[in-house]
C-alpha cells in the first residue's frame, strides 16, 4: 500500500530551497509510488510568514492531481539552537570594538539637533528628547575613553573646548570623519546569486512589521533611520526616491558577533557583502551606546532612529547637502 512522502527541512535559509523540495515532492507524488505528500520545515532560518507565502505561490502551478495531496507543516522551536550559533558558522560577522569618537560625537550631534546647543561640561551633559544624560552614563563606558575622545573632537575643531561641549552637523562630512577614526561599524547586505532582488522602496514596506511593537524578539535591537524619515521628518526636503534601506542595530558593548541570518526574516535573499565600497541595498550602522533613543516618527508603527542617526546616514550616503537641510529642518 503506499505510504506518505515525507520531505524534511532543517533551518530552512530561503525559498529556493524550498522551492526545489516542494517541485521534487509533487513529481515524486505524479510517479504514484505514494499516497500524500508532507513538507515539514524545522526550526527554519526565513520567517514561517514567507515559507507559507512561497507555498501558497507554488502550489497553483502544480498539477492538481498532486497538489491535493500535499501538505505543509512549520515547527518552531524544535530543536536547540546551541550548535547553530558558533563562530564558524558563515553568517555570523565579528564586530570591531566600540568605537567611543563616533559614539560620543553622536550623542552631542544629537545634542545639537535637538536645539540644545552647547552643553556644560560639569557632568559631561548631551540632552536628548529633553532627558539630560551624562554621556558617561549614556555610553555606559569609564571617564578615560569619553575624556579621550572629547580631547580628539577638540583637537579635530569639531568641539571648541571642553568646558562647553558642542558639534553642529555644518562642521561634519564623512572625510573628515574617515580622517578622525570616528566612523561607526557599518555592515551591508546584497542579494546573494538566484535570489529576486527587490526594490529598497519594498524592503522598506517589509520592514515597517518588523520593527514595530508586535514585531520578532531578533528584531528589537534595530530602527529605521535613511531617507524614509528623513522625508518624513522633513517632507520638503531635495530627496528623490529611496536608494537603499537604512538601519541601526543597538549593539552591547560586550557583543562579538553579529548573526547576519537575522536579516533573512526580512528577507531570505540577503547575504553580507564583504566590500564596502559596493553599494547595497541594505544597510546597517551599528550603535553601541548604552542608552537608546528611539521613536515614533509617524511611519506606520515603526521604530525610527534619532534625527541624529538620520543624517548620518544621509551623510553616508554622499548626500552631504541633503543632510545640512536635513538638520536645519529638524531644528526649526
Amino acid at each position: 500500500m503506499p505510504e506518505m512522502l515525507e520531505k524534511t527541512l532543517r533551518h530552512l535559509r530561503n525559498t529556493r530551497e524550498l522551492r526545489a523540495e516542494v517541485l521534487d515532492l509533487a513529481a515524486r507524488l505524479l510517479a504514484g509510488k505514494h499516497s500524500s505528500g508532507r513538507a515539514t520545515v524545522i526550526d527554519p532560518i526565513v520567517s514561517e510568514a514567507t515559507i507559507r507565502e512561497e507555498w501558497d505561490r507554488l502550489l497553483p502551478a502544480i498539477a492538481p492531481e498532486a497538489r491535493s495531496r500535499m501538505t505543509l507543516v512549520v515547527q518552531q522551536g524544535a530543536e536547540p539552537r546551541g550548535e547553530q550559533v558558533g563562530s564558524d558558522k558563515p553568517s555570523v560577522l565579528t564586530l570591531d570594538r566600540p568605537n567611543y569618537r563616533f559614539e560620543v560625537l553622536r550623542l552631542l550631534l544629537g545634542a545639537s539637533l535637538e536645539k540644545d546647543g552647547s552643553q556644560p561640561e560639569a557632568g559631561i551633559a548631551a540632552h536628548i528628547e529633553g532627558t539630560q544624560l551624562g554621556l558617561i552614563d549614556a555610553l555606559g563606558a569609564s571617564l578615560t575613553p569619553v575624556r579621550s575622545s572629547l580631547a580628539a573632537l577638540r583637537d579635530a575643531g569639531l568641539i571648541a573646548n571642553l568646558r562647553w561641549l558642542e558639534i553642529t552637523p555644518e562642521a561634519l562630512s564623512m572625510e573628515q570623519l574617515s580622517r578622525l577614526g570616528a566612523l561607526p561599524q557599518v555592515l551591508r547586505f546584497r542579494f546573494e546569486r538566484g535570489a529576486r532582488i527587490k526594490p529598497p522602496a519594498e524592503l522598506v514596506k517589509r520592514a515597517e512589521p518588523l520593527l514595530g511593537p508586535n514585531g520578532p524578539m531578533l528584531w528589537k535591537p534595530f530602527s529605521l533611520s535613511g531617507t524614509p524619515v528623513a522625508q518624513n521628518d522633513a517632507p520638503g526636503l531635495d530627496l528623490i526616491g529611496t536608494p537603499r534601506l537604512d538601519l541601526v542595530a543597538n549593539v552591547s558593548r560586550t557583543e562579538k558577533t553579529f548573526d547576519a541570518d537575522v536579516m533573512r526574516l526580512l528577507d531570505d535573499g540577503l547575504e553580507p557583502d564583504p566590500n564596502p565600497l559596493a553599494p547595497a541595498p541594505v544597510v546597517v550602522t551599528l550603535v553601541r551606546a548604552s542608552t537608546r533613543f528611539d521613536r515614533n516618527a509617524g511611519i506606520g508603527q515603526s521604530r525610527c532612529a534619532h534625527p541624529c542617526d538620520v543624517f548620518l546616514s544621509l551623510l553616508d550616503m554622499g548626500l552631504r547637502e541633503q543632510a545640512l537641510q536635513y538638520a536645519k529642518a529638524v531644528k526649526l
